[in-house]
């Protein structure tokens, strides 16, 4: 699982900082026009990964810990991910749609190339604290 929240993050943050680039390399444009029927998809599952790695706890000599740093920051980045990449089909599904997605929707797009470049970092880092691409 450690290895998906850090792709998660990865993903999640690249989507959300493409827009960024896009009007200088026209290559990202049409690679954003070829993801936009993907990014329901990709944003579902970056949250899901999010969510569960946020609620199991990271089990190691028979104690529970929840490593703030290695877990805790990467959950949550994912999380907020997942939910700026999905928030149109979040709002499409009945009884959501209300004052609170509204505004989490503004926060996350006002905020949107900072949680994305930290969402990449912290997928990196996630991936380093816990020596996953030192095998």
């Amino acid at each position: 699982m450690v290895l998906f929240l850090g792709i998660a993050c990865i993903i999640g943050g690249v989507v959300c900082v493409l827009p960024l680039f896009m009007e200088r390399n026209p290559g990202l444009k049409r690679f954003d026009d070829r993801l936009t029927t993907y990014k329901i998809i990709i944003g579902i599952a970056v949250l899901v990964i999010g969510i569960i790695k946020f609620i199991v706890p990271y089990h190691r000599n028979g104690r529970v810990l929840i490593p703030i740093f290695g877990d805790f920051f990467p959950a949550v980045l994912a999380i907020l991910t997942g939910i700026f990449v999905s928030i149109d089909f979040l709002e499409s599904i009945e009884g959501i749609k209300g004052a609170f997605l509204e505004r989490l929707r503004a926060i996350l797009q006002k905020y949107q190339f900072p949680i994305g470049f930290a969402a990449i970092l912290f997928g990196i880092l996630h991936w380093i604290v816990f020596r996953v691409v030192f095998f």
